[in-house]
């Protein structure tokens, strides 16, 4: 798995097309965290929006939901998520919103949402075979 990580509207879709080979001209379709349902999401390629997909997981619009729940069933569906992603294609493209900078939100779940979406991505970063960060279009490989 690739990851890639940056700040919104950061040129971060233009850069994988460019470097990391999407052939969007042959019809690539991306997969999009806002809209596909939970098996769209793991059967994915070039996936987009992770950071939308995870916030939908814990509303409960996509896959289990865990809004009210706390601790360990908060803990296994992230585990369900984060495993169903790796085992999912081995050449998947998981692009991500940057989240986690800027002013801490007062509201607990908007706080918790992005907790829990850092998490993931540290975690996805360790067992990705590559990470980078793209900032103004320019991709930095970190891993």
């Amino acid at each position: 798995m690739i990851l890639v990580t940056g700040g919104s509207f950061q040129g971060k879709r233009v850069f994988v097309r460019q470097y990391l080979g999407e052939q969007n001209a042959d019809g690539t379709v991306w997969t999009e965290g806002a809209e596909a349902s939970w098996e769209e999401f793991m059967d994915g390629r070039f996936c987009r929006d992770f950071q939308l997909f995870v916030r939908r997981v814990m509303e409960g619009s996509a896959g289990p939901s865990f809004r009210e729940q706390k601790g360990p069933a908060m803990d296994q569906i992230l585990e369900q998520l984060l495993e169903e992603l790796l085992a999912g294609p081995k050449d998947r493209v998981l692009v991500t919103d940057e989240i986690g900078c800027g002013i801490v939100p007062a509201d607990a779940f908007e706080r918790l949402y992005r907790e829990e979406t850092g998490r993931l991505c540290c975690r996805i970063a360790g067992e990705a075979d590559e990470v980078w960060r793209v900032c103004c279009g320019t991709g930095i490989r970190i891993k």
